[in-house]
C-alpha cells in the first residue's frame, strides 16, 4: 500500500479485468450475419453404416460414409456454412488399435473445421490423444481443460474464429464437468468447473477478435447448458451432443438483458446431420430468420468416396487383426446400454463371472459403463474383435481388499445410478452415472426403486446415503450366507472402477493390489477354458429388484 491507502494495479490488469466483467462490443459494422452451420453429434468411431435388424428387416442408417455424402451436397448449396463436430468423434476397438487416423482423417475429408473434446477423446490417456491429434490439422477445442505437456496444450485451441462468407464466427468448446468420472485423462490434464467464467472470458476473446457470432460446442447436460444460456450474455447457440438424442426443435432461451441464445442437439453415430441457420441482427438473434432442421442419414445419401475408402481400408485392417475364433455363444448376448445398465446382465454375470474365476476372488465386479457395444451379439462364434468390442478399455484388473460394510456402501452407490422409482428425476450433476451401476459375481443382491438414491457430486463428494440396498449375500463354497460387515473381502475390477471411477469412492478406501492383467485377457482365458468353449447366458437372480 502507498502513503495514501490505495493499492495500484498494474494497467494491463486492470484493462483485463474490465473487459472480463463487461465483454468487448460487437465489431462495429456487424448489423447483419447470416451464418448457416452444419453440425455433426457424437459419432465413436461410426464410419460404416449402422445395421439393425428389425421385423426381419435390416435397416442400415448413420455413418460417416453417407452422412459425408449429405455434408458435401449441402455445402455445395451453400458454401458458406461450418461444419463443426461435437465431441466423442472417437471410441472403441478403432481408437484403441489406430490411435485417430481413420476417424480423423474421414471428418477431415468431410470438410470438418473445427471439433471439441469429449470424454471418449480421453479413454486411453493423453498420451494416445496426443497421438490422435497428430493425424489431423483440425482444430481441437476445449476452452476449460488445462495441460501440463506443452505439446498437447498447444495442439488443442481455446477458440477459433471461422468465416463464413463475410461473418466472422467465432467457436469455443466445454469439455464435460464430470470428465474425471467418465474418461482417464490422466494427473497432467486439469478442468475448470466455472463454466460461466471460462464463457465469459472466451466470449470477451472472440470478441476481441472480431467475431461477430459466438456458437458453443458443449459436452454439458441439457440442463447445465440451459443454465448456461440463462446466466451469460453472447453466445448465440450452444451445440450439445452428451445426450447422444436429437432435439427436433431449437430452445430458444432468455438469458441477460433479454438475449437470446438456441440450443440443439443431433443425436450420436451420425443419425442425423444439424442444419442450423442462423440470422443475427444488430448483434442478436433474429427468430424468424433462424432455423433447425435434422438431416437423416440413410444410404440413400449416397456414398462419400475418400470417406468410404478410409473406411474399408481400417474395418479390412481391423477384422484381419481380429478375426480369430476364440469361443461360442449358444445364445445370443444383450450388450444394449439400456440392459446392461437398469438390472442384472446375463453378458454382465458372464463378465464378473470371468473376473471371480481368473483371480479366485471372493466377488467379481465391473462397471456397466465399461461394457461397451450397445447391441445384441448374435450366437454363434466369437472373435477378438467381438470381445474387444464388448470390453474395448483395455483396463488392467486389480485385486481390491474390501470390508463387508465397505460393500454396503459401494453397492448403495450402485443402486444410486439406477433410473426410477416414485418421482426419480435423475439429474446426472448429483448421483452416480447410470454407467456406474455394477455388475456382479459371488454377490446376490435385492434393490427397491422405491427408495431413496446416494447423491454424488462430480468431485465424488458424497451428498447423501440412499437407501435402495435390502438385503445382500455372499457365496461361500456352494451356499449363499449373509455379508458380514467386518470381515474383509477380495474384489476384482477394473483399474478404472477401483480407484473410485464413475463416482463409486468407497473403492478407493480399500487395499488394492495391481495386476498386469486385463479384463479382455481374462474374459477370453474364461471362455477358452469351458468346454468346447462354450457360453450360454442366463440370468441367475443374483441383481433382483423389489417394490418394497
Amino acid at each position: 500500500m502507498t502513503g495514501s491507502g490505495k493499492m495500484k494495479f498494474p494497467l494491463a490488469l486492470l484493462l483485463a479485468a474490465v473487459l472480463f466483467l463487461f465483454p468487448a462490443p460487437l465489431p462495429a459494422g456487424a448489423s447483419t450475419a447470416r451464418v448457416p452451420v452444419l453440425f455433426l453429434g457424437d459419432l465413436h468411431s461410426q464410419l460404416l453404416p449402422v445395421s439393425l435388424k428389425a421385423n426381419k428387416t435390416t435397416v442400415l442408417f448413420g455413418g460417416l460414409v453417407n452422412g459425408a455424402s449429405l455434408l458435401a451436397r449441402e455445402r455445395t448449396a451453400e458454401p458458406s456454412a461450418l461444419i463443426l463436430q461435437g465431441g466423442d468423434a472417437v471410441s472403441g476397438i478403432m481408437w484403441l488399435h489406430f490411435a485417430g487416423e481413420p476417424e480423423f482423417t474421414a471428418l477431415q475429408a468431410s470438410g470438418v473445421q473445427a471439433f471439441l473434446l469429449g470424454n471418449h477423446e480421453f479413454d486411453y490417456g493423453p498420451d494416445h490423444l496426443k497421438k490422435g491429434l497428430g493425424r489431423t490439422p483440425m482444430p481441437a477445442l476445449a476452452s476449460n481443460l488445462y495441460f501440463d505437456d506443452p505439446e498437447l496444450a498447444e495442439r488443442i485451441s481455446r477458440s477459433v474464429i471461422l468465416e463464413s462468407g463475410k461473418a466472422k464466427v467465432g467457436v469455443f468448446g466445454i469439455a464435460s464437468p464430470n470428465l474425471f468420472a467418465q474418461s482417464s485423462p490422466g494427473p497432467g490434464v486439469h478442468l475448470n468447473k466455472n463454466i460461466q467464467t471460462v464463457s465469459l472470458r472466451m466470449i470477451s476473446e472472440l470478441r476481441e477478435k472480431g467475431a461477430e457470432v459466438v456458437i458453443v460446442l458443449s459436452r454439458l447436460s441439457r440442463e447445465e447448458n440451459r443454465r448456461l444460456a440463462e446466466s451469460v450474455e453472447g453466445i448465440h447457440a450452444i451445440l450439445g451432443g452428451s445426450s447422444h438424442e436429437e432435439t427436433p426443435e431449437p430452445l430458444f432461451v432468455r438469458g441477460p438483458n433479454g438475449w437470446e441464445t438456441l440450443l440443439a442437439e443431433s443425436g450420436a453415430y451420425g443419425a442425423f446431420i444439424g442444419k442450423l441457420l442462423l440470422d443475427v441482427r444488430n448483434g442478436r438473434i433474429s427468430r424468424q430468420g433462424t432455423s433447425w432442421n435434422l438431416l437423416q442419414v440413410t444410404p440413400e445419401a449416397g456414398s462419400h468416396q475418400e470417406v468410404e475408402r478410409i473406411a474399408r481400408t481400417f474395418e479390412g485392417r481391423l477384422n484381419e487383426a481380429l478375426i480369430s475364433t476364440v469361443g461360442i455363444f449358444e445364445n445370443y448376448a444383450d450388450g444394449r446400454a439400456l440392459t446392461v445398465r437398469s438390472g442384472e446382465s446375463p453378458l454382465g454375470n458372464f463378465i464378473t463371472d470371468a473376473l471371480r474365476w481368473r483371480f479366485r476372488t471372493d466377488i467379481g465386479m465391473i462397471n456397466s459403463g465399461g461394457i461397451r457395444g450397445d447391441r445384441i451379439f448374435p450366437a454363434g462364434n466369437v472373435s477378438w474383435k467381438t470381445l474387444l468390442e464388448i470390453l474395448p478399455y483395455n483396463n488392467p484388473i486389480h485385486i481390491v481388499t474390501l470390508k463387508g460394510s465397505q460393500i454396503r456402501q459401494i453397492l448403495e452407490l450402485s443402486a444410486g445410478a439406477l433410473k426410477g422409482g416414485p418421482d426419480d428425476q435423475y439429474a446426472p450433476n448429483i448421483r452416480p452415472h447410470t454407467g456406474a451401476f455394477l455388475q456382479l459375481s459371488g454377490l446376490r443382491v435385492v434393490y427397491s426403486l422405491q427408495g431413496v438414491p446416494s447423491l454424488v457430486d462430480a468431485t465424488g463428494r458424497l451428498l447423501r446415503w440412499g437407501n435402495r440396498l435390502r438385503s445382500v449375500s455372499v457365496l461361500s463354497g456352494e451356499e449363499w450366507v449373509p455379508l458380514e460387515d467386518d470381515r474383509e473381502y477380495t474384489v476384482a475390477v477394473n483399474s478404472w472402477t477401483a480407484g473410485g471411477g464413475d463416482r463409486l469412492f468407497v473403492f478407493a478406501e480399500g487395499t488394492a493390489g495391481k495386476t498386469d492383467i486385463r479384463d479382455i485377457d481374462a474374459l477370453a482365458e474364461y471362455l477358452m477354458s469351458r468346454k468346447d468353449r462354450r457360453v450360454r447366458f442366463e440370468r441367475d437372480g443374483r441383481i433382483s429388484l423389489t417394490d418394497s
